[in-house]
């Protein structure tokens, strides 16, 4: 910060050297205004710099917290402005995708040296099972962590699950009457079925690979073989089966029962039906990324999305809270009648498909595409 005075004493040294000098009057008078205005720029230069440095200061003091997110993007329209209000000053930035480029991400920025993100939520538990092996997560215990179910969390707390998305089975009430829908799973092997189906891609989404993994599990891939015959498309994410429902390219779909509940309003053609042989229950955690420092805003900012206000944004997306007590999805079933048909999601379960995580996919890939 010495460069104002510096640069004011060469001035005013060139303006005592003027006065000492024997040069005319008008000579001095002619170099003191040329002095004069040197002096006037440089102070307002030194002016400028200050504010410069006075507004960095000020941006740098500002905190930035990263969430990257598979959450939908009206979900997270209306998450943020909550989260701004409850935390003042911080300024919050969301990354927003699939899960499986989420995921990607991550995992860039983890072989260049740097994580950017600070909060993950996605519904790839098979993923965060891997960060946990890494040692890449925060071990931390949000309010309300005791009450969240013991197979939706990592035992130490380095990921816990902050809301329930529901796989589903949907269909487009324009062409298959309601009496007449698929009811199960199984059902879809149906040849009656054939090229009317499609789903999400297990490369493409979380919850796609999560659906693939318990139904290969309870049918066997012959189940996938079965489907590849009735033209099963699988590609992209949730968003893609539904905009198939609505254009009748393929009027039934496996898909979120939020992207379905979305619509009861805007599109009531499309139907869904919880499936006799279990809805899939997704889990979509949320994790802090460990870094260097004490993580106290984003342990505070994690609290809030398992305090009642935070639960209430997941149910306002339609899903289910995870942390009991909290009202369900507008328009959905009971959470305790998902829970009686739906696949459990046990330890075994979680181990065995951890250790066969690409060989699922190469085996989707192999038979689908």
């Amino acid at each position: 910060m010495e460069l104002i005075p510096d640069l004011l004493k060469k001035n005013v040294q060139s303006l005592t050297m003027c006065q000492a000098s024997p040069c005319k009057n008008d000579c001095k008078e002619t170099y003191f205004l040329v002095l004069l205005r040197s002096m006037k720029k440089t102070i307002l230069a030194s002016v400028f710099v200050l504010l410069q440095l006075i507004s960095c200061t000020k941006k740098s003091a500002e905190p930035t917290v990263w969430i990257y997110t598979s959450l939908y993007k009206d979900t997270v329209s209306d998450i943020q402005p909550q989260l701004e209000k409850e935390f003042p000053g911080v300024k919050f930035n969301f990354y927003q995708a699939g899960s499986e480029d989420v995921a990607a991400k991550v995992q860039a920025e983890d072989l260049a040296g740097k994580i950017q993100a600070d909060i993950l939520i996605f519904s790839d538990r098979f993923w965060f099972e891997g960060m946990t092996e890494q040692d890449k997560l925060l071990s931390y215990k949000p309010t309300n962590f005791d009450k969240v179910g013991t197979t939706f969390k990592q035992p130490n707390g380095a990921y816990t699950t902050v809301s329930f998305p529901i796989t589903v089975l949907a269909y487009n009430s324009e062409s298959i009457p309601e009496k007449d829908a698929p009811k199960t799973f199984k059902e879809l092997t149906d040849s009656k079925w054939k090229g009317k189906i499609s789903t999400g891609s297990p490369l493409a989404s979380g919850t796609a690979f999560t659906s693939v993994a318990f139904l290969a599990k309870s049918y066997g891939w012959n189940y996938f073989k079965d489907l590849r015959k009735n033209d099963l498309i699988a590609e992209g994410g949730n968003s893609g089966v539904v905009r198939r429902l609505q254009s009748k390219e393929r009027p039934i779909g496996i898909v979120l029962m939020e992207n379905i509940l979305r619509l009861s309003t805007s599109d009531p053609r499309i139907k869904y039906k919880v499936p006799e042989d279990g809805a899939i229950i997704q889990s979509n955690i949320l994790a802090i990324v460990k870094k260097d420092g004490e993580h106290t805003l984003q342990k505070k900012i994690t609290d809030w999305f398992f305090s009642a206000k935070g639960q209430a944004a997941m149910a306002k997306s339609f899903m289910y809270p995870s942390v009991p007590g909290n009202a369900d999805p507008a328009g959905a079933p009971q959470f305790a009648l998902i829970l009686k048909t739906a696949p459990v999601w046990s330890d075994t379960f979680l181990k065995e498909t951890m250790q066969s995580r690409d060989k699922i996919k190469d085996e989707f890939t192999k038979i689908i595409f």
